[in-house]
């Protein structure tokens, strides 16, 4: 097996940091063809439009979904190389963890997820990480009486990586000034007591 295969399966199976085998991607000109060989047919897959090495090149490898991301087009490289694999769970489980302790109210973006809410201690119970996920987002996302009923997507305001306050939401409806009913959602940044707001309609 050459080198270059050797950091696919690597980091396919968890003994190649994401932060390496990023690094590996940006600077190896011999992985870099690799990947990007033409003669590989990629119809019927979603690298089909593009090529592994571009996939992986944009991938943001600081993030849970896109570590899986990348663990995913690597293994659906090394299968059509016919080269076996034991891939590492961690990308997967660490991408679940976000899934199933995010409250329906947050869309709270992986890299945020994983600098401020992810427990760094490896050797915790998945139960124990979800209950400390859970406190630390009970933590840091508040609100004064109820979190907000989103028309749209989640939009918790965020400033210097801190999430403001959710004092609460105003209901729009029949308005002079507005086309559509909807509601204004109102946030509060507790250091300068500054109030922000957002807008969604139906």
């Amino acid at each position: 097996m050459t080198d270059e295969f050797r950091i696919l399966v690597d980091f396919a199976e968890g003994k190649l940091s994401s932060k390496d085998f990023e690094q590996e991607i940006y600077t190896n000109k011999k992985l870099e063809a690799l990947l990007s060989n033409e003669t590989v047919d990629w119809s019927g897959t979603y690298l089909q439009d593009s090529s592994p090495f571009l996939f992986l090149a944009e991938q943001n490898y600081d993030s849970a979904d896109g570590r899986l991301n990348a663990q995913g087009a690597v293994q659906l490289f090394l299968k059509k190389m016919n080269i076996e694999v034991q891939s590492t769970k961690q990308y997967s489980e660490d991408y679940d963890l976000l899934l199933a302790t995010s409250p329906k109210y947050l869309d709270i973006q992986p890299d945020f997820f994983e600098k401020y809410i992810l427990p760094t201690d490896r050797s915790l119970s998945k139960p124990d990480k979800k209950l400390m996920i859970k406190k630390t987002i009970a933590e840091l996302f508040k609100y004064q009486t109820k979190p907000p009923k989103w028309i749209q997507n989640p939009n918790w305001l965020i400033k210097n990586n801190k999430p403001l306050y959710f004092l609460g939401q105003v209901d729009i409806k029949k308005s002079d000034l507005f086309h559509d009913d909807g509601s204004v959602y109102l946030f509060a940044d507790t250091e300068t007591g500054s109030i922000e707001t957002v807008k969604q309609f139906y």
